[in-house]
């Protein structure tokens, strides 16, 4: 068994954090793995005074892999990393427009020009060493600097560098203007860390936040342990503020992989809350008393996709065949349930500027094989593997798109595996057709520059084309909201008669939970807040 322990110590000791184990990488499932979409609502009342359990233990669907913030992006790691580090812009659940982002350690900023962001900081806040370092200007500065050298660095296209303009406040230099850079700022892989811990030699300075947790123990594959921070910079802010103190004395977090498993330990009381449970199975916690089946519209999107370099892959319209050849409402049906909604669009419900009135390629056979003529498959004859993550959804998913591409004379080899040999056989471009999923919920361009652009990281379709390059940057870039508005209408068009992926269902939010649980939000895209959540008594 492999044992992370995190016991925060103040910087000036040199005492070392003791860790062992794998670490881990971007996940397309988290995108920004910022908090929520507007789908997302608050669950519970706020207020805790009433009396509450100690221990509020989470029940997830995925263990926890990675915690240096800026070496990955994972869902589940950030969901963990936000209850102990804290962000310089804080993303709203369930607001409009500009107010989806608010201050949180930044308490305002003003866009000077195109390329420059003048920013001032909270001038209260420390961090959680032990030696209540204070958070200051120069932290920000080597927070945003060191991300330019890691993972998390696509994040902040553009970003040229930060001036120290005084302890609280700072002037952050772009490229160019861009629409997003501010949500950028939200993402929990950009939270703010501690320049001094980094330098005093510990080994691993990234556990020191300034959030009101902080890590106690992490055992791989049975739980991780946070204790609320008793100095906590925020401890007299109230209850209703996004920056007011934790709730409970301890968050555990616990992975069941098996899906069946959380439900029986949700039912046992081993868990409060069961993180996706099994859509087959909703119908024995809905009869239970003691238990909350909580459904709302998610942001998740699964989809069917091509890698384009592989031949006969490279042909538009033989993509377009396979697009008309699968049955949507019949994938819908096997992996969820129903529970979903079907799109055309590549991008998640919820964000800024999603337009769904394509023509797109809906279910149908006769058109499929007309397409498949015009690519030069009149007959079929193709022979070709669809690789997927093993379990549930993807071999439903995957059972359905064999059987109706065969139709059209596509014979399909199903191919799954380990999630993470999946990742790095898209990466190295090694997979024919493939399935995954990805959630996106406050900013477009990690939709379209990470997914579709020529050379992205995440672009597992290998799929390049100047088109989709320069409409991408515009939507970045333009300042004229109707225009704006009218390029993003355009990519998502284009990107769909390109079809490098065929969008398949966005899957609804289900969670189930104990029923006295309070104070929590959750989001359409699973990145729940656990901050201020507590079970009461």
């Amino acid at each position: 068994m492999k044992k992370r322990v995190a016991l925060l110590l103040g910087a000036a000791t040199m005492m070392a954090v003791a860790l062992t184990g794998c670490g881990g990488g971007k996940s397309s499932d988290s995108g920004s793995a910022s908090n929520g979409g507007d789908a997302g609502t608050t669950t519970a009342d706020g207020g805790s005074s009433e009396a509450h359990k100690d221990t509020l233990v989470i029940g997830t669907d995925a263990d926890i892999n990675n915690l240096d913030l800026q070496s990955q992006q994972d869902q589940i790691n950030n969901i963990v990393l936000k209850n102990t580090h804290q962000t310089l812009v804080f993303f709203n659940n369930g607001s409009q427009g500009d107010e989806r982002f608010g201050p949180c350690l930044a308490t305002s900023w003003e866009q000077e020009d195109d390329t420059h962001i003048k920013m001032s900081l909270r001038d209260d806040v420390h961090f959680n060493d032990d030696d209540e370092t204070p958070m200051t200007a120069e932290d920000v500065k080597f927070t945003l600097d060191m991300a330019m050298d890691n993972m998390v660095a696509s994040v902040l296209k553009g970003y040229v560098g930060t001036t120290v303009l005084d302890d609280y406040t700072i002037e952050i230099e772009t490229e160019s203007y861009n629409n997003e850079f501010i949500q950028s700022l939200s993402s929990v892989p950009l939270s703010i860390q501690s320049k001094k811990a980094y330098e005093s030699g510990m080994e691993d300075p990234y556990y020191i936040g300034t959030g009101p947790y902080k890590f106690d123990e992490w055992v791989e594959g049975e739980y991780c342990r946070l204790k609320k921070v008793d100095d906590y910079w925020g401890n007299d802010l109230p209850a209703d503020d996004n920056l007011a103190p934790g709730v409970v004395d301890t968050i555990e977090f616990k992975p069941y992989i098996e899906a069946s498993s959380r439900v029986m330990a949700l039912q046992a009381g081993e868990i409060d809350v069961c993180v996706n449970p099994p859509i087959n199975e909703l119908q024995y916690l809905e009869d239970d008393d003691n238990i909350t089946v909580y459904e709302q519209t998610g942001t998740r999107l699964f989809y069917f996709a091509f890698n384009v370099e592989k031949e006969p892959w490279n042909n538009q319209k033989l993509r377009q065949a396979v697009a008309c050849a699968i049955d949507r409402n019949a994938v819908l049906e096997a992996a969820v349930y129903g529970k979903g909604t079907l799109q055309k669009t590549i991008l998640n419900r919820g964000l800024w500027g999603f337009y769904d009135d394509m023509e797109g390629f809906d279910y149908n056979v006769d058109r499929a094989k007309e397409l498949m003529a015009e690519a030069g498959y009149p007959d079929g004859g193709i022979t070709t593997t669809l690789t997927y993550a093993s379990g549930t959804p993807y071999e439903q998913i995957a059972t359905v798109i064999q059987a109706n591409l065969a139709d059209i004379g596509i014979t399909v080899t199903l191919e799954p595996m380990e999630t993470a040999t999946l990742k790095s056989t898209c990466v190295d471009g090694k997979q024919e057709l493939f399935l995954w999923r990805w959630n996106e919920d406050s900013k477009v361009d990690f939709v379209y520059r990470d997914l579709f652009y020529t050379g992205s990281g995440s672009n597992y379709h290998h799929f390049s084309d100047p088109k989709v390059d320069e409409l991408t940057d515009l939507v970045a870039t333009e300042k004229d909201a109707d225009q704006r508005l009218a390029d993003a209408k355009e990519l998502q068009e284009y990107l769909v008669d390109q079809c490098p992926q065929v969008p398949l269902y966005i899957a609804n939010l289900v969670v189930a939970y104990n029923k006295n649980l309070k104070g929590t939000y959750f989001y359409g895209g699973g990145n729940h807040d656990w901050r201020h959540a507590y079970v009461a008594e």
